[in-house]
Parts: structure tokens; C-alpha cells; sequence
């Protein structure tokens, strides 16, 4: 009788082993992807022939700013970064390209919690001057 018992505690130990481990191994594989909430922002900035087009890849605490510039003359893409308390954060500029087109990727680092809040993203010439200027947020339409 003691023999048939310590065998079945050994058999029902297996099994409660065993579906425990498929349990584990099931909430590990089905565990969202880190990036998987990342929000995506597309944007347009124009003057005259020249534009900018582009989407903005939104992180915990950067903005991945994904450009395509086409420039009459000579133009830049500049990125600006805002908190939530609204303190500027990066700087990052595209190459000046002038009558030629252009893309990449620049990084806007806003190394806080909550990352950045706001991006403005400025068209100007060779000189700095302004010529189109867009305010973007997370998930949204860019505001004008």
C-alpha cells in the first residue's frame, strides 16, 4: 500500500511539473514586443518647390525623425524636442542640400521621463531663415 502510494505522488508531481512549465513557456512566448507601442507621427512642411516629408518614430526618450527633402534652392530640415514641462531638448539638422533631394535619419534625444512631448520641425535656408514650421505630437496629426 505504501509502495502504490509514492508512486502516484511521484506520477501527479510530474504532471503538476509539467503544466507549470507550459504555463511559464506560454506567457514567455506571448509577452508584447517592447516596440510594439511606439506611436508614429507622418508630417509635410512646403515653400514654394521645396518640401520636406517624413514620419516621426516616437521612443520612451527619443523621436526618430525619418526625412525625405527636396530643395529649390538650399534648404534644411531642423528637429526640435520639448519635455512635458516644455524645455527644449536636441537640436538635430539635416545636411543643407541645395536643387537636389535628399533623406535620412536624425535622432532627437529628449533624455527624461516621458521622453519628448512635442516636436517642432522647422524648413529654412541656407541662412536659418524660417520658411515652413510644423509642431507634432505622439500619435497625432502635425499641428501648423
Amino acid at each position: 500500500m505504501l509502495k502504490n502510494l509514492t508512486r502516484r505522488t511521484t506520477k501527479q508531481s510530474v504532471k503538476v511539473a509539467t503544466a507549470v512549465t507550459a504555463i511559464v513557456a506560454a506567457a514567455v512566448c506571448t509577452a508584447p514586443s517592447a516596440n510594439a507601442a511606439d506611436p508614429t507621427t507622418k508630417f509635410r512642411l512646403e515653400y514654394g518647390a521645396s518640401y520636406a516629408v517624413g514620419t516621426l518614430r516616437w521612443h520612451q526618450r527619443s523621436v526618430d525623425v525619418d526625412y525625405s527633402i527636396k530643395a529649390s534652392y538650399c534648404r534644411q530640415l531642423q528637429a526640435f524636442g520639448f519635455d512635458q514641462d516644455g524645455v527644449e531638448w536636441g537640436h538635430p539638422k539635416s545636411p543643407v542640400v541645395c536643387n537636389a533631394t535628399d533623406s535620412g535619419t536624425r535622432n532627437v534625444l529628449v533624455n527624461v521621463p516621458g521622453g519628448a512631448k512635442i516636436i517642432r520641425l522647422d524648413l529654412v535656408d541656407e541662412k536659418g531663415k524660417l520658411l515652413d514650421s510644423v509642431k507634432c505630437v505622439p500619435g497625432a496629426d502635425c499641428l501648423t
